[in-house]
């Protein structure tokens, strides 16, 4: 696998912001600790940005992880991933354990904080709530893609949402 022309290592590390699923983090330390440890690591980490972003969802700098909910927790990672300026940012189920109310303003977190330039690759079930973002989309089943296309191009021809392609795709066998 190649990312911008070159192969997975020390070099991509800086052109990519991942988010996991399952959190990484130390439990034990306090959001400061990981915003110091994040600075330290990845040289284009922002943490100003950081803090804005820290403040806007009201969560607090001085807490520890192990004191927060998951989907606080969640959002904590959503914050240092975006705070980073990087080509390809890749978020898998960045909605999956927060809320229904607070999906709209991740998603709009989300938009609002990655580098224009970049590329956002997003994994989810949720496509409802993703849709009105998506320019292209791939549907993977057992790791074989199974439907890849620009996403008006698909709503023209199927002359329904994404999330219905979806559910048609893998919901009525």
């Amino acid at each position: 696998m190649l990312i911008d022309g070159k192969k997975i290592g020390v070099e991509t590390k800086k052109m990519v912001s991942f988010l996991p699923e399952r959190s990484y983090l130390n439990p034990q330390q306090k959001v400061k600790e990981v915003f110091d440890f994040f600075a330290d690591f990845y040289e284009d980490f922002d943490r100003e940005k950081a803090e804005k972003l820290l403040k806007d969802l009201d969560l607090d700098i001085n807490m520890k992880l192990s004191k927060m909910s998951k989907g606080m927790k969640e959002k904590v990672q959503l914050v240092l991933v975006m705070s980073r300026k990087v080509k390809l940012y890749i978020l898998d189920e960045p909605l999956g354990g927060v809320d229904p109310a607070s999906r709209d303003y991740i998603l709009d977190t989300i938009l609002a904080n990655f580098n224009e330039n970049a590329t956002l690759l997003i994994s989810t079930h949720l496509i409802s709530d993703i849709e009105k973002i998506l320019d292209e989309v791939i549907f993977i089943d057992n790791g074989e893609v199974v439907l890849q296309g620009n996403a008006d191009e698909l709503r023209n021809k199927e002359n329904v949402s994404i999330d219905e392609i979806f559910r048609r795709k893998f919901y009525v066998r």
